[in-house]
């Protein structure tokens, strides 16, 4: 078998997802304008989604976490448009986001062609299942959101971190096993409603996605 099929084979069938990218941000990629590396942030929703200010605030923390990992990279708290994907195409591509390619994920990618953007958040109105794709060079990160009034995100402190999960999958985590952590998820029985608290807290990362994002991002 060839070394590229072998590693192809091997990222599929990981215990808990897609390879994590390997290779380091440069950081002249994200120069758009400032001297400092910036993930522009587009918000696909209603200007009065109550799902907006949960995004920004799981994207400030996102800031916070990044500045306490030595990163120079920011986040941009976001521009709002409204969104015109079709719920058919945000469904479609649920199954295969942790692969982050396939049919379904292209038609995800087309219909948000013309989208400005590092990372674009789509909050949808229906029942999807939350998702995120990996940011890469010159192809924008993209979370999707199930519908903020929608069980689990009704439960209290779940919303929150369900959004930062996916943004951790756009900086390029993938799920890990541990349900103390942020980035718990499938195939592990780790559920967003683990997240549920009686008080406001984000779950932490693990050290290995701490080493990864300091080896990743600049």
């Amino acid at each position: 078998m060839h070394r590229r099929r072998f590693l192809a084979a091997f990222c599929v069938t990981v215990a808990f997802g897609a390879c994590r990218e390997t290779k380091r941000v440069d950081a002249a990629e994200l120069l758009h304008v400032a001297r400092t590396p910036v993930l522009h942030v587009t918000i696909l929703a209603a200007s009065t989604d109550p799902g907006v200010p949960i995004v920004r605030e799981a994207i400030g923390r996102w800031r916070v976490e990044l500045q306490r990992l030595g990163r120079t990279v920011q986040i941009d708290s976001g521009v709002v448009r409204p969104s015109a994907v079709p719920v058919e195409t945000l469904r479609g591509a649920e199954n295969s986001a942790w692969l982050g390619h396939g049919p379904a994920i292209t038609r995800l990618r087309t219909a948000l062609a013309d989208t400005p953007g590092d990372v674009i958040i789509v909050l949808s109105r229906t029942d999807v299942i939350s998702y995120g794709l990996r940011w890469h060079a010159g192809r924008p990160g993209v979370v999707v959101l199930r519908a903020s009034d929608r069980w689990p995100l009704t439960l209290p402190n779940v919303a929150r971190n369900v959004v930062a999960h996916e943004l951790g999958h756009v900086l390029g985590l993938v799920h890990n096993g541990d349900a103390a952590t942020l980035m718990c998820g499938r195939p592990a029985t780790c559920r967003p409603s683990a997240f549920e608290s009686a008080t406001a807290r984000y779950f932490p990362l693990t050290p290995d996605d701490e080493a990864f994002l300091r080896t990743r991002w600049p």
